[in-house]
């Protein structure tokens, strides 16, 4: 957490002098690029500080550890069935929402649907009684 910490916090003293050079440049007439470049920064600066005060909450994670082996860090990430279709479903519904952004609005709600579809059925894929996988 030190690292990125340090990496982020970092990222504020870089993106700063890059928003006020790059206002220089445009003569401060570019009303997106400046406010834009400035609002990276401040982010930088809040992700880092938040690192920085989870770090002294938990001084030593495994990932901080320079002789750490791949096992320290071992854990349970959660339960994913790999012979379910219903992630198809919703990328086929999602495909559908995006072509409705350059086709036309028309087209939004049936990829709508197929998403709400395809996120009940994986939601509930393993909810169904005795019919469960």
């Amino acid at each position: 957490m030190r690292t990125s910490g340090w990496i982020f916090t970092l990222g504020f003293f870089f993106f700063v002098p890059v928003a006020i050079i790059y206002g220089f440049v445009t003569d401060f007439q570019e009303w997106v690029g400046f406010p834009a470049i400035l609002l990276v920064g401040g982010m930088t600066l809040m992700i880092g500080l938040y690192l920085w005060t989870w770090e002294k909450k938990h001084p030593q994670l495994p990932m901080d550890d320079v002789d750490g082996e791949i096992e320290d860090e071992y854990y349970e990430y959660g339960f994913y069935t790999p012979w379910s279709w219903w992630p198809i479903v919703l990328a086929a519904g999602g495909a559908i929402c995006f072509l409705a952004v350059a086709v036309g609005w028309w087209i939004f709600p049936f990829g709508g649907v197929i998403v709400l579809v395809g996120l009940i059925g994986l939601v509930y894929e393993h909810d169904r009684g005795v019919h469960a996988h």
